[in-house]
């Protein structure tokens, strides 16, 4: 599910939200709502992302959010054979 910076800043509610760190350098969010995650997206409807965790903090600066949590994911634990950290 999608949920457009427009959406999201008309929220009448705070709501969570989850920084994802990808790749080396970037960074998308997920907002959780009614239960679910939803993909932030800009205006072009394309995931909206940055290259470093200050630039999305400031994209993210305007908007409703009650908690912000970032989570790393590592490619390594699944090249060793490793289970997924949740």
């Amino acid at each position: 599910m999608k949920l457009t910076l427009k959406e999201f800043s008309k929220s009448s509610a705070r709501l969570p939200v989850i920084m994802h760190s990808i790749d080396m350098a970037g960074y998308q969010a997920t907002v959780i709502k009614d239960g679910h995650a939803h993909l932030l997206v800009a205006k072009n409807g394309k995931p909206l992302r940055h290259q470093s965790l200050m630039h999305m903090r400031e994209a993210l600066k305007s908007m409703p959010v009650a908690s912000l949590v970032l989570q790393h994911q590592s490619a390594c634990d699944e090249m060793i054979n490793q289970p997924q950290r949740v």
